[in-house]
């Protein structure tokens, strides 16, 4: 199979999903990063999510027959957007890229290669390097499939721009459009719970721009918040409980039984050697904060509960959450929420 073969076959081997909402700024490097691939039997799908500046007049400059744009009437959000840009793709493959990112020009090719080459990986990404007005930090997450499902326990171990994934299976995940944020955490996360094998490659195939645009308050507060509720329902998903699970989803109608959870992780570590109670330690912590009374009652059955799971807890930790139950409820939250940041 020639890598340069023509253009844009009937089949094309990559389709590149690009979601853009006035992105016109940085658009055109991205898009010269994509047409000088190694790896040209690809397409990019660029969907226009009902942008008002620019766009169209840099598209009409860096123009490719391997580009096809779709121009959606109104805004439906970065989710939205991406699952018609899924849709609408012909390739065996599909890559993510947003609109301000670069891709390496062997970025394509290998990853197309190493996904060709172990057909029981379903997902892969990459290291990456992040960018302003010179190169910063490379990030490099977790590569093998064993060690991607336990760190995912603690946060995203994939930057969105450098994934690709088999089509096959976004034609069965789809990114929940309900999330303006965090939305790949959760679906990566829900692919990996549910048995899909990934990996990271250890090279940086992707440039990942910061700029002042990314810095939100009140974006980051959100994110803050939804990455906590994704983190906790990829543990939940683990204990392989699909009630359990379920009742998580339904919160807040549901008042969660703190044993009952407690009882779920001691099932899950006996069965399996994978994981340890220590792994659940986040889920359990957050579902105590949702709780509707933080009492000395509540904060005694959660000391009782992480004692019994032979979760040892430092005299700081134990003098902190005690002080949480004599506190008025308003600070007594906040500082929990401190703590989680800090502990787990």
């Amino acid at each position: 199979m020639n890598v340069h073969s023509p253009y844009v076959a009937a089949a094309p081997f990559v389709s590149v999903v690009i979601p853009v909402h006035n992105g016109a700024r940085w658009l055109g490097e991205t898009l010269v990063s994509l047409y000088t691939q190694s790896l040209l039997n690809f397409e990019v799908i660029l969907v226009d999510d009902a942008s008002t500046d620019a766009l169209r007049a840099v598209l009409d400059v860096h123009t490719d027959e391997r580009l096809r744009v779709f121009h959606l009437p109104n805004n439906v959000g970065v989710s939205a957007a991406r699952n018609h840009g899924i849709d609408q793709a012909r390739g065996k493959y599909i890559a993510f890229c947003d609109a301000d990112d670069l891709c390496n020009p062997l970025r394509l090719e290998r990853q197309w290669f190493f996904l060709e080459s172990e057909p029981d990986i379903g997902m892969c990404g990459s290291a990456f390097t992040c960018f302003d007005t010179q190169d910063r930090d490379i990030v490099i997450h977790p590569q093998s499939d064993i060690h991607i499902r336990k760190a995912m326990m603690h946060g995203n171990c994939f930057g969105l721009s450098t994934v690709m994934v088999k089509a096959s299976l976004l034609k069965t995940y789809r990114f929940d459009v309900s999330l303006k944020v965090s939305e790949d955490y959760e679906l990566w996360s829900r692919m990996i719970a549910a048995g899909v094998h990934v990996a990271n490659m250890p090279t940086s195939l992707v440039r990942y721009r910061l700029h002042q645009q990314q810095a939100s308050r009140y974006k980051a507060a959100e994110l803050d918040q939804i990455s906590r509720r994704v983190r906790a329902l990829y543990c939940a998903r683990l204990l392989g409980d699909e009630d359990f699970l379920q009742r998580i989803v339904a919160f807040p109608s549901h008042r969660f039984n703190l044993d009952q959870a407690a009882q779920r992780v001691m099932e899950r570590v006996r069965r399996d050697s994978e994981f340890v109670a220590r792994d659940f330690r986040f889920l359990l912590a957050w579902l105590y904060q949702q709780q509707p009374d933080h009492n000395i009652g509540a904060w005694w059955r959660w000391t009782q509960i992480q004692a019994s799971l032979g979760l040892n807890l430092d005299r700081t930790y134990r003098l902190n959450t005690a002080l949480l139950a004599f506190a008025p409820e308003a600070i007594s939250r906040r500082y929990f929420d401190l703590l989680l940041k800090l502990k787990y």
